[in-house]
């Protein structure tokens, strides 16, 4: 069964014992582009022990919202009770959620047009006129952008990320609204602001959305963010594949290997967008195919335009590890080798194997090692 035939049996349970239910958010947006998503939502007029009721295998992980997990077959569905929303005071999150709403009030509180319909049965619900957005490609809010976007500045970044994602373009509103308002952003976590980033930097019109980021002024408050900076990421040929290669290309030009951390990314994220950065400078040889991951050296392939896999050069090389070598840290104690010298002579005998100057055999390994550490003992 496909995701969204599991969705449709837990709304036709729900039916069945007299609530409403419908599939909304991203999912009907997708699914109205031509796509059957693997991630849907779902919405009901049932209250949170109702709806557990209904389904045994449920976890209450959003109990306080309304919202439980239901689990069919191991796949996970959120199923949220209608709801509407009091006031943002933190610029985040509701001060309080009443339940039991409407699907209209429900939908009223969501971000964009495209992302307030609901589908059930064949049916779209469209009360806002998000059909009519997704044909003209525009990005619209639910009601005034001004208090969608002072509910959660975040949107702001979100709607970006959107036009990246859909090349759609920004209401008129929506850029006004963003201008004036993109101050807010400064109030928002920056691993949230990050996630929107690094998702509108692998959107296939990613360039047409750093240009409006940079148009309305909004880079201003993103860390480490010049304008000279985008401009030179948006006329770099080289289009990201994932949140590594897109991020890399801000290290590139910043030159700095600490750009990311105010981001607040993870500390592997940061080193391999560091790699990659690296490699735009330097280019592949022997050694850096060696010791990079191949998943980093598959990014920086497909981001340079190269035809070679990162799995046909890596076997290619003489040896994928250090594991690999036919002389270890046990047989440089068996010479004589100590301490910072072991380190410093496996280094060696592994550069001599990558560059084939020596086979990867025990006893022509071992003799290398010998005379290194003789004349390493006499230095």
């Amino acid at each position: 069964m496909t995701e969204w035939e599991y969705a449709k049996r837990i709304i036709e349970t729900i039916n069945a014992h007299g609530g409403e239910a419908y599939i909304v958010g991203g999912a009907v947006r997708d699914y109205m582009l031509g796509t059957l998503p693997d991630d849907i939502d779902i919405a009901t007029s049932l209250f949170p022990d109702e709806v557990m009721r209904l389904f045994p295998k449920s976890v209450p992980t959003g109990i306080d919202h309304g919202t439980v997990t239901v689990i069919l077959d191991h796949h996970p569905f959120e199923v949220t009770t209608f709801r509407s929303e009091g006031t943002y005071s933190d610029s985040r999150r509701p001060d309080h959620v009443s339940l039991g709403v409407s699907l209209e009030e429900d939908m009223k509180r969501r971000d964009f047009t495209m992302n307030a319909m609901a589908f059930h049965d064949g049916n779209v619900v469209d009360l806002f006129g998000g059909r009519m957005d997704l044909e003209a490609r525009v990005i619209r809010t639910v009601g005034s952008p001004y208090e969608r976007f002072n509910e959660d500045a975040l949107r702001i970044m979100r709607a970006f990320r959107f036009m990246a994602q859909l090349d759609f373009r920004l209401d008129d509103d929506v850029q006004r609204a963003s201008h004036a308002l993109g101050h807010k952003l400064q109030d928002i976590a920056m691993e949230r602001i990050a996630i929107e980033f690094e998702k509108l930097m692998v959107g296939p019109a990613y360039r047409k959305a750093l240009e409006a980021i940079l148009d309305l002024g909004i880079h201003q408050y993103l860390p480490n963010v010049s304008t000279e900076l985008i401009e030179r990421v948006i006329a770099d040929k080289r289009t990201p594949i994932n949140p590594v290669g897109g991020w890399a290309l801000f290290v590139y030009y910043a030159d700095d290997t600490n750009w990311l951390t105010p981001w607040k990314r993870s500390n592997a994220l940061k080193r391999e967008a560091g790699v990659l950065a690296r490699l735009f400078d330097s280019g592949l040889d022997t050694f850096t195919i060696y010791e990079t991951t191949t998943e980093t050296l598959a990014t920086y392939l497909h981001m340079s335009g190269r035809s070679e896999t990162a799995e046909q050069l890596k076997r290619q090389l003489p040896i994928q590890s250090r594991r690999e070598l036919r002389f270890d840290g046990r047989d440089a104690l068996q010479i004589g080798a100590r301490g910072p010298l072991i380190k410093q002579l496996l280094a060696h005998v592994e550069r001599l194997v990558l560059t084939d100057e020596l086979d990867n055999e025990a006893e022509p390994l071992r003799k290398e090692a010998e005379q290194w550490l003789r004349h390493a003992e006499k230095s």
